[in-house]
């Protein structure tokens, strides 16, 4: 169920969820620090075999939502691993009283993982904030919402006739990974971003693990230069 990817970085696929009436791929990744201890990343739905792969690795430390759509599940995990602390953007604490947050999430790493993982903040759409992540060791950029990497396989299964042109035409596929056109149409002052999506594909990605989508195995950084290219002026 876990499937290694790097130094010290596992994923898992979970099922699909429904946003807006589309069927979307879930995804989450664990990382293991260099204290042994384990940050989560987006969770997908617990389950007794996830939870004991997981157990296996060593002991649970962070729980991390990277926005505020990806929350569904923090709770039954913080509840498996009550010692966990959980993270999240400012807007996803403000948004989920219901859950037991110990900090928020912006550029600078908390000191529980600065230096191992990179943190990459974007408040420039109304809508949403979001962290991108790079983990160092395995080289892996880690994105939540601002890319997405579907396949025409899980369109013609998932999405109706009539939604397929439109992921094509938004090149919310893969190979391409643009985000929803809603979000890249909300996205304003685009110059605060550049320089941080530039920074993030300095560090020469290998890995880009997407919640929604399929993963980047090899070649991350000129695929985030594809990616990223609704945003990055043309030389």
């Amino acid at each position: 169920m876990l499937e290694p990817l790097g130094s010290d970085l596992w994923f898992a696929d979970g099922g699909i969820v429904s946003f807006k009436g589309f069927d979307y791929p879930t995804r989450m990744v664990i990382v293991r620090l260099a204290d042994g201890g384990l940050w989560l990343w987006s969770p997908v739905a617990r389950t007794t075999a996830l939870e004991d792969e997981v157990r296996a690795l060593g002991p649970v430390r962070h729980i991390v939502s990277p926005n505020k759509l990806h929350y569904l599940f923090l709770g039954e995990w913080q509840a498996a691993f009550p010692d966990a602390r959980l993270w999240a953007t400012a807007a996803t604490v403000a948004r989920h009283a219901d859950l037991h947050f110990f900090g928020t999430l912006a550029d600078d790493p908390p000191a529980e993982w600065s230096g191992q993982i990179d943190q990459f903040y974007f408040t420039n759409s109304p809508f949403m904030d979001e962290v991108i992540f790079f983990h160092r060791a395995s080289r892996t950029a880690i994105i939540a919402d601002l890319s997405q990497t579907f396949t025409e396989t899980f369109l013609k299964r998932h999405w109706p006739w009539w939604m397929r042109p439109v992921a094509r035409l938004s090149k919310m596929v893969e190979g391409q990974g643009y985000p929803p056109i809603d979000y890249r149409i909300s996205f304003r002052h685009r110059a605060s971003a550049r320089p941080k999506i530039r920074a993030l594909i300095e560090k020469h990605p290998e890995h880009v693990v997407v919640a929604h989508g399929e993963i980047v195995r090899t070649g991350g950084e000129a695929f985030l230069q594809r990616a990223f290219s609704w945003l990055l002026p043309k030389d």
